[in-house]
Parts: structure tokens; sequence; C-alpha cells
């Protein structure tokens, strides 16, 4: 294992459950052009500091272990790479404003000499809140020996209680889609063709 002085690995089990069960989310990703991917063929993990991997976690990388060694990379106790998992679960609230219904028209005096005016009647706007959570999912490799992050994939997605149900489900999920972005395999520095999103 080893330490990596980035962002503190945040072990929320929710954070991940970023992929629906019906929907692919987003994914953000982008790579270092200068680094020479030819050049990695092991991986490993960052260490978190001697604190006890959360369920979450060990799921998380459970899942990047089995997608690095279809790419031909080994786990190794001295990596060339290192897989780096931070997340975060945020309460957000949308608040919107309807304007109210017209109604009409309506009398009253006090127009020039208390003519009598007409119009319309308008009601109160009305308000409506809506609370739920957002998680976010963010996936670093970093050259260990530059200590420099190569690859980043992000992804961030409403949670849902039936998300937090099926957590296995959907952080291997979330794993996976990240890594659908990841263009390269071990020992090789051309990017490989990645499958088209439909």
């Amino acid at each position: 294992m080893h330490s990596f002085p980035s962002k503190r690995l945040v072990a929320l089990a929710a954070v991940a459950l970023l992929a629906g069960c019906t929907s692919t989310p987003s994914v953000r990703s982008d790579y270092d052009k200068s680094a020479d991917f030819g050049s990695f063929r092991s991986f490993g993990f960052v260490d978190q500091g001697g604190e006890a991997k959360s369920l979450a976690i060990q799921t998380l990388e459970t899942a990047a272990t089995r997608e690095m060694e279809a790419r031909g990379y080994k786990l190794a106790a001295e990596p060339d790479l290192l897989v780096h998992f931070t997340g975060k679960l945020e309460d957000r609230a949308d608040v919107q404003s309807v304007p109210g219904p017209m109604y009409g028209p309506a009398w009253g005096y006090g127009g020039w000499y208390g003519a009598p005016y007409g119009g319309w009647a308008y009601s109160a706007p009305q308000v409506t809140t809506r609370h739920y959570k957002v998680g976010t999912l963010v996936m670093d490799i970093v050259d260990r020996a530059k200590r420099q992050v190569v690859f980043q994939a992000g992804m961030e997605k409403t949670v849902t209680n039936k998300m937090l149900d099926n957590q296995d489900k959907v952080l291997n999920a979330a794993v996976a889609n990240m890594f659908a972005t990841y263009p390269f395999v071990a020992g090789q520095s051309a990017p490989v063709a990645l499958p088209d999103k439909k």
C-alpha cells in the first residue's frame, strides 16, 4: 500500500451509488497526453493512513482490480500506477416559484374623480422546494514514480433510497462506467478504441 498527498479518501457508502438501474450516468474523463502509458504494467491502491477500509471502498477496489487486470495490469506491492477514489454526498434543494393563477375581471373605485376601473386579480406565487441528495465519485490513476495524475474520471448523480439498497451492484456499475472511458492497456502507449456510447 502507498501513501499519496492528494485529497483525503472519503469512505462514504452512498457516494458511489451513482449508476442507476435503468440509465448510464454521464462520465467526464481526461488523461495526460504527455504520459508514457506504455511504461505502466502494474497497479495498486492509495493507502488510507492506517484507517480501516469501509465496505464501499473494498467494493470499489475490487471492481477496479477486475477492470485493471482485464486490461493486462498486475496488482503489485511496488506498482507503476496507483488508483485513488474520492467522493462526497451533498444535500441540495431546488426552489421554484410559479406565478399564481390570474383571476378577473375585478372592479373597484379609485381612478380619476372616483371613476370605476376594471382589471385582473392575481394570486400570490406558488413556491415549492425539492430536497434531494447528490453523490459525486472521482477516480484518479496516478503515476506513482512522478506522483502525478495521468487519468481522471468523475461522475455525479442523484442518490435515491433504492440505490442505497443495492450498494454492491451500483458501486460495481459506477467503476465499470468510469473505466469504459480509460483508453489504455498495459504496456501499450497508443490509446485503444473505446466502444461507442449510445
